[in-house]
């Protein structure tokens, strides 16, 4: 017969004989202490004798539930610190415990004190993952694990920081030996990998850092690593180099500049700022363009255009670019009905699947084609023309917009343009610069804005920054002006703000020779 009590009813029991059993005994203890000498029969002395091993039992076993319970949630909150800090694709450290490893990096002093930080990465890998997919790309990134792990046993600490990049902390005795250790990372990385049948050929440049692990600091050591790591790079992939004092400030501010570009965009402590473009005839709001801000206390004295081409030389710039692709189609779906231009590195430009990547936007956000223009640069054009043409003829098709931006600052070549069809010339404000005092200066400007017009494309003057430059632009017939004395650029909601505060007079154009409109600019 199936029992019907409860599970924990001797449990319950257990605790009641053993309440009643501390009752007895004080009853006793009481009757004892009150009347001296106590004579009790045989059966009470055995009832007490019970009570008193229960008693006993209840309790030592209560404490070994506690103790149990406490091991258990110990070993359960030490399971999940571990899950914390562990890469789950390859099982190694992740950032956050390798930071923390730095953070504590006289815990590995050795005899002489010294220790290494390598830092390596793959070359060729983002081909894996564009050619063979990301399934395939995960794979590899495990074997390589795997691979570089059988030669740095003895490392203290060992990561993958993200991506393809991983960094280790190992004890040393000198240059040699640390040369050695990266020198067998190369060696074992130039051996071909296969992947689901796919022969797979990769490489590694290694960089490393040797310091004292009492005086010195973990986490300079990984930056200087990293610009190591990129010297290696630089000079010929596939190779380790050591990071020593020829190394120049300039390397070693790069480095700092790719780890806070990378943190920064892992917090998304970026931001987008909006510049509006003003139509010189009629001080309308034409479009705004969009311009990356770094707001990571560590970038914020990093002009852009550094951020940007460092970005392109550690291969940062496509993620940069996602994101703030991502970020200007939110900003086009807030404000509705202002087209938005969107600067594109000629790195993600060149990409097989570059246009596919805004369709799928379009597409994905609802977001009108005649609302995007994307805006490149000359060197877009020059590296391979007939790639260029195709791929800015799709986006025309499907009712994107493409200008030519910082016109004249490159190449500088007028040959190249009768191979494309463009929408636009920005004139680069250089051509601004002693405009009023050298009389050559504005013929030049004359003549590019007519060379754009001629084949049918609107020209935009940037860095317009007086009244006098507004009127002379408008005389000489530039379609649409942009500069700090219209409107600097600004956050997205003071945009709003500022845009429905904007005005203009349309002045007196009935007649080709009649005078222009006069802009309310910042300064009026």
């Amino acid at each position: 017969m199936t029992s019907s009590l409860p599970r924990n009813s001797g449990k319950r029991g257990a605790g009641a004989i053993a309440a009643f059993a501390t009752i007895l005994l004080s009853v006793l203890g009481l009757v004892a202490s009150g009347s001296g000498a106590l004579y009790l029969p045989a059966w009470v002395d055995f009832i007490a004798a019970v009570a008193t091993v229960a008693a006993a039992s209840y309790f030592a076993l209560a404490s070994r539930r506690a103790r149990s319970e406490a091991a258990l949630a110990e070993a359960h909150l030490a399971t999940l610190q571990k899950q914390l800090e562990c890469d789950p694709l390859t099982h190694l450290m992740n950032r956050t415990a390798f930071n923390k490893a730095l953070d504590d990096l006289r815990s590995f002093q050795t005899s002489p004190g010294l220790v290494m930080v390598l830092f390596f990465d793959l070359d060729r890998f983002k081909e894996v993952n564009d050619t063979l997919g990301h399934r395939v790309g995960d794979q590899l990134l495990v074997a390589v694990a795997k691979r570089a792990g059988t030669l740095l046993s003895e490392c203290r600490a060992f990561a993958r920081l993200g991506g393809d990049e991983f960094a280790a902390i190992l004890p040393t005795s000198g240059s040699a030996a640390a040369q050695a250790v990266g020198n067998a990372i190369v060696d074992v990385m130039n051996q071909q990998f296969v992947i689901d049948d796919h022969s797979i050929n990769v490489a590694a440049s290694v960089g490393i850092a040797i310091g004292d692990a009492m005086l010195d600091d973990g986490h300079d050591l990984l930056r200087r690593a990293d610009a190591a790591m990129y010297e290696a790079k630089g000079a010929s992939r596939g190779r380790c180099h050591i990071f020593d004092d020829m190394l120049s400030g300039r390397q070693l501010h790069e480095s700092f500049v790719r780890i806070e570009l990378s943190r920064s965009l892992t917090d998304e402590s970026l931001s987008l700022h909006f510049q509006p473009l003003v139509d010189a005839r009629t001080g309308s709001i034409s479009s705004v363009e969009c311009l990356l801000r770094a707001t990571a206390p560590g970038l914020q004295n990093v002009d852009t255009a550094t951020l940007i081409s460092i970005a392109e030389k550690s291969g940062q710039i496509i993620p940069l670019t996602d994101w703030t692709m991502d970020s200007a189609f939110a900003a086009i779906r807030a404000m509705k009905s202002t087209p938005v231009a969107l600067n594109i590195s000629p790195i993600y430009f060149r990409q097989p699947q570059f246009v596919h990547e805004v369709t799928d936007r379009l597409l994905a956000t609802g977001t009108p084609p005649e609302l995007l223009t994307i805006e490149i640069t000359e060197g877009v054009l020059i590296a391979d023309i007939a790639t260029a043409r195709e791929s800015i003829a799709r986006l025309r098709e499907i009712g994107v917009k493409v200008y030519l931006d910082d016109f004249g600052t490159c190449y500088s070549s007028l040959s190249y343009l009768q191979h494309f069809e463009l929408d636009g010339l920005k004139l680069d404000k250089s051509f601004l610069r002693n405009i009023a005092d050298r009389k050559k200066a504005t013929q030049v400007i004359k003549s590019m804005i007519d060379f754009g017009h001629s084949l049918d494309m609107r020209v935009v003057m940037e860095g317009v920054e007086s009244d006098w430059q507004v009127r002379l632009l408008q005389l000489l017939g530039c379609d649409l002006l942009q500069g700090y004395v219209l409107a600097a650029p600004m956050p997205l909601d003071e945009f709003n703000q500022w845009r429905a505060t904007w005005t203009f007079d349309p002045g007196a154009n009935e007649a080709d020779s009649g005078p222009q409109p006069a802009l309310k600019t910042r300064r009026q």
